[in-house]
């Protein structure tokens, strides 16, 4: 019985995430009523809306795509302490996106949001440190902030600790604890945390951390699967193809895998190769699994949390 033993690790996300995906954006046009009122509204000096103004330029959604006009926006905001926007300003340095990229300017903005207790500058802090991204690299000071922010529901600071302490040693760790890696893996895919849950369903499939469970792998291995993730993709054809804790179905198998290859997944595209040379479907198989997969790609699917 084939065992793919596949884990597509998935590391925390850099000093330098997109912020302006979770964040999200406004699809209001630029020439809508409502956005001249909100560009008003702005100029009087209203933090939220400012902020709100340069989500809509950096994100290009409703208006032209406009750094400069994100960061003035961005800068307007954070004049008035509002921590949302000293994060923002702080990634745009990060990313060197409208700016030179300058990861001291950005750790000063990213500290200013973090006082407040802002969520996603602590947690970007602590990116910060694990990364070694303008400050030395220092993992203590990497969970104390990722910990922080976690502890307010942070979805990306939740995911972080669990591939921490799933695979420690990427930042210099070998004190990995399985346990530990459960349970913040599935608060983040709780969450629908994309990132997450293939490697939760990869602890509970092979017990690690927790009672080895091929329905809760299954679980979490479709729900990524059906959002999108290549790895989960794949993983779910293996077990399909294998029978692990469901029953054997070669054409779910090769939808799977065909989906993963689709996005270029190694995994996928070898599990095709090898169906194409070892496991001959019936021509009628074939149409069945294209069908699938047509409908598969019809389907709507969630985005990814923004941040709270």
């Amino acid at each position: 019985m084939k065992n793919a033993n596949r884990m597509g690790w998935i590391i925390a996300l850099g000093l330098g995430v997109n912020w302006i995906f979770i964040l999200g954006a406004s699809e209001q046009d630029s020439q809508d009523p409502a956005f001249d009122a909100a560009c008003k509204a702005a100029a009087k000096g209203d933090p939220k809306v400012e902020f709100t103004l340069a989500r809509d330029y950096a994100n290009g959604k409703g208006v032209t795509r406009d750094y400069a006009r994100a960061i003035d926006y961005a800068r307007q905001a954070a004049a008035h302490g509002y921590a949302p926007a000293e994060t923002g300003l702080g990634a745009f340095y990060a990313r060197g996106l409208g700016v030179p990229q300058d990861f001291a300017e950005a750790l000063q903005w990213y500290r200013k949001a973090a006082a407040q207790g802002d969520s996603l500058a602590e947690y970007s802090l602590g990116s910060a440190y694990a990364h070694g991204d303008g400050v030395s690299k220092d993992m203590s000071q990497a969970l104390k902030w990722w910990q922080l922010s976690a502890a307010q529901g942070q979805v990306y600071a939740e995911n972080a600790l669990g591939q921490f302490y799933f695979q420690g040693e990427h930042y210099g760790d070998t004190n990995i604890n399985y346990g530990m890696a459960a349970k913040w893996l599935l608060k983040a895919s709780e969450q629908d945390y994309l990132g997450a849950m293939n490697n939760l369903a990869y602890l509970y499939q092979h017990g690690l951390g927790v009672k080895e469970d091929w329905q809760q792998a299954l679980k979490w291995y479709r729900r990524a699967a059906e959002r999108g993730d290549a790895m989960a993709q794949a993983n779910l054809g293996s077990m399909y193809e294998s029978g692990d804790g469901v029953p054997i179905d070669k054409v779910e198998a090769f939808k799977w895998y065909s989906l993963s290859a689709e996005q270029g997944n190694v995994e996928g595209r070898h599990s095709v190769w090898e169906f194409d040379t070892y496991h001959a479907l019936t021509p009628d198989q074939r149409a069945e699994a294209k069908q699938r997969v047509a409908q598969f790609h019809a389907q709507e699917r969630p985005s990814q949390p923004e941040e709270k």
